[in-house]
């Protein structure tokens, strides 16, 4: 199992209360969002090394990068973060290292060897509620929702009501990007509305900065137990102008 899907799991679970008055006190387990870094394409990855340290994990969009990334702090939990236009197949990828890869929808299958990778899928908010509803019965790990915030300074309202409409369709993790100046108010925010974990771009040694000051927010934010997801069956609408059945007249 990825290492990465086996943190954020737990996120998306609450453990349930006891019924009885005389049940033994279970041990309190502190709930944080996991922070993810995604590393931008660059000449020279190693200033970032340290830190991306802070991340629960690290993306990127060239495996090379992520090669580097793991040599420069071996244990690093890093994936890829894969192109549309990418044709390097998943195989390829949990062979060089990689505990999960980021998928855009029209991403070949490949699924042969990828077993303990884990595999997030990349959603339009554009897409239907029926088919944001299938990603439950496939063989996905998390999904990632493509709303672009990496030029904005700010969660906007849109994104938090995006992160609610999906949560209640979804049963898996769901991570959203958020600007590396994000506040602890923010991530409570989109904590309530569902969302187990963040993703920050990462360039320069500026953002690396704060990404390292996000971490300390992070750890330091109380993220209130949630309600165990539930995912509502999506019934066909019937409509309103039914035509009117007769009355059967019992016989006497």
């Amino acid at each position: 199992m990825s290492t990465l899907i086996d943190i954020l799991t737990p996120t998306a679970q609450t453990v349930a209360a006891p019924l009885a008055f005389g049940a033994a006190k279970r041990a309190s387990v502190k709930l944080k969002m996991v922070l993810v870094a995604r590393v931008e394409p660059a000449d020279n990855t190693a200033p970032l090394a340290d830190y991306v340290s802070s991340a629960d994990a690290v993306m990127t969009t060239q495996i090379n990068t992520g090669q580097d990334i793991a040599r420069s702090l071996p244990g690093t939990v890093w994936g890829l973060w894969r192109e549309e236009k990418g044709r390097q197949p998943i195989k390829e990828l949990a062979e060089a290292g990689a505990d999960f890869a980021v998928l855009p929808l029209d991403a070949e299958l490949g699924l042969a060897g990828t077993e303990k990778m884990g595999k997030i899928l990349l959603v339009e908010p554009s897409l239907s509620e029926g088919l944001v509803g299938t990603i439950n019965e496939l063989p996905a790990d998390a999904v990632l929702l493509a709303d672009d915030q990496r030029e904005k300074d700010a969660v906007t309202w849109r994104q938090l009501m995006l992160c609610q409409r999906f949560t209640d369709l979804l049963s898996r993790p769901l991570l959203a990007t958020v600007p590396a100046s994000v506040t602890g108010d923010e991530l409570k925010a989109l904590w309530k509305a569902g969302v187990d974990g963040v993703v920050v771009a990462v360039k320069t040694i500026k953002q690396a900065e704060k990404l390292k000051a996000l971490r300390q927010i992070i750890d330091k934010t109380d993220f209130a137990t949630r309600p165990r997801k539930k995912v509502s069956a999506l019934l066909p609408r019937i409509s309103e102008e039914l035509a009117d059945v007769p009355d059967v007249e019992e016989e006497e």
